[in-house]
């Protein structure tokens, strides 16, 4: 095919060659311009020849034999059709994400509703709430829910009985030990560390040392940067190191 595109090339570059050498002749202008308008047809013919042979290959390397769907000008509209639909995905999308995230606020308006009314049960009760579980207690600071694992509110230390209030305790802190510890069931204990319980009998205990109050409930407790846990709270009460009322206010066991 290139060998006939060469040759049809070569016979018009000889055309136009004659035809400047007919422009200078005089002599036999006829036969020229017969031999130029000759070469010229022949010259169109190959050129049709070509045009043929680069259609049939065309079609024959095309796959699926130049089918429609494998025309670029269809995979052009298509790939149109794609990026229109990509983009309505997309918009339906951000409306699912706005749409959750208004669901996840309404769950977490109702479930600060219920856990209020679940404190205030707690209060006038003497139903104590069983710990949360691991995946509750994940989930209630995912939702940023107030733990009620303790009471939240309580009577302020002046609304305590007088006959509640025990003797000042000794000013001489003891840490616990590894016995101590151990001491205490596992059920109970749970996964507390000895440093961490340490610690937060400390605060406890210069607190009540310090201000010679009466109780204290979880939140006065959360407010001082208290690290409380119903853990640490059941293993000081097992050692009899503190007592929690009914309502959750915490003081110093009474020492001899």
């Amino acid at each position: 095919m290139y060998s006939v595109l060469h040759t049809a090339v070569l016979r018009l570059s000889m055309a136009v060659n004659h035809a400047r050498l007919a422009l200078w002749q005089s002599n036999g202008a006829c036969r020229l311009l017969c031999t130029v308008s000759s070469q010229f047809q022949k010259a169109e013919a190959d050129l049709e020849y070509v045009e043929k042979q680069l259609k049939f290959e065309f079609m024959s390397t095309v796959p699926g034999n130049g089918e429609a769907q494998e025309n670029p000008v269809k995979l052009l509209e298509n790939l149109s059709a794609i990026k229109a639909r990509h983009k309505s995905l997309c918009g339906q999308i951000e409306e699912i994400a706005v749409e959750q995230k208004q669901s996840v606020e309404a769950i977490k308006v109702h479930l600060n509703t219920t856990v209020q009314l679940v404190q205030e049960l707690q209060l006038i009760s003497d139903y104590q709430l069983p710990p949360l579980t691991d995946k509750e207690q994940e989930a209630a600071e995912f939702l940023c829910l107030p733990d009620y694992q303790l009471t939240a509110t309580s009577p302020s230390t002046s609304e305590v009985p007088a006959d509640n209030e025990s003797q000042p305790p000794s000013k001489e802190f003891e840490e616990l030990s590894e016995v101590d510890l151990e001491a205490v069931p596992r059920s109970v204990r749970s996964n507390v560390k000895l440093a961490d319980l340490n610690a937060f009998y400390k605060q406890l205990f210069e607190h009540f040392v310090a201000n010679n109050s009466g109780t204290l409930n979880s939140m006065q407790m959360k407010k001082m940067n208290m690290k409380l846990s119903e853990a640490k709270l059941k293993t000081l009460k097992h050692l009899s190191l503190i007592e929690v009322d009914k309502k959750g206010c915490v003081r110093l066991a009474t020492r001899d």
